[in-house]
């Protein structure tokens, strides 16, 4: 198993996990005649239980994705960890925020942040303002659980969900997406499409334009 590279004192570049993971690629792809078969070795020697590792492989994995095809990358992918796409996903998903945290930095980090708070970061739906405010407070002190669900209910509070339209743009213009009814009604517009030989798009659209016009007619009738 290997850690993230030694920050080389002579070479150039950024003293980041990302930086230096780049600095691997390019010592590789100047050594070797086969770039991905190395990278996938590196990948399968590095110990992905301690975050400067799994920082590390996020950051190679990112640079197989974006080389190889879909398929070859998962062979790679299944190859090199035994891993699905879906698993490595969750691992992508904090990659560039790990990639921006020096070694010494996520050494901090995996002392101040359980697995089990890291699992929830990496597979759960926490903002990643969140994600990356927790990392950087677990640079100088302890992080729970707790303090992401805490965190989380925060943000959201600041940042509420919007509703979400039922108008999509098509073209030009825009279409009204219904939402969805009832079963006795969704059977008489079947009835009614097979009967008509209507589509039953068409059939929605015409009873909700009558209905409004007897509505409107009854509010003039009213007046």
């Amino acid at each position: 198993m290997t850690n993230a590279p030694e920050t080389d004192p002579a070479a150039n570049f950024s003293e980041t996990v990302a930086g230096e993971v780049q600095y691997l690629i390019s010592k590789l792809a100047k050594s070797s005649k086969d770039l991905i078969k190395e990278i996938c070795a590196e990948i399968s020697c590095t110990n992905t239980y301690i975050l400067v590792g799994a920082a590390k492989v996020g950051q190679l994995l990112l640079f197989l994705k974006e080389k190889l095809k879909p398929k070859q990358y998962e062979e790679a992918l299944a190859n090199a960890l035994g891993w699905s796409a879906g698993i490595a996903n969750h691992l992508l998903k904090l990659t560039p925020i790990l990639g921006s945290f020096t070694t010494k930095q996520l050494d901090a980090i995996n002392r101040n942040l359980s697995m089990s708070a890291l699992y929830k970061l990496a597979t759960g739906r926490t903002p990643m303002e969140v994600v990356k405010r927790m990392l950087e407070k677990a640079c100088n002190q302890e992080v729970s659980k707790k303090d992401i669900q805490v965190e989380t209910k925060k943000y959201k509070e600041k940042h509420p969900k919007k509703e979400p339209t039922p108008w999509r743009y098509v073209g030009g213009g825009r279409e009204y997406q219904p939402p969805r009814i009832s079963e006795e009604a969704g059977l008489a517009v079947e009835r009614l499409s097979k009967d008509n030989s209507k589509p039953r798009r068409f059939l929605i659209e015409e009873a909700v334009l009558l209905l409004a016009e007897k509505l409107q007619q009854a509010v003039f009738a009213m007046a």
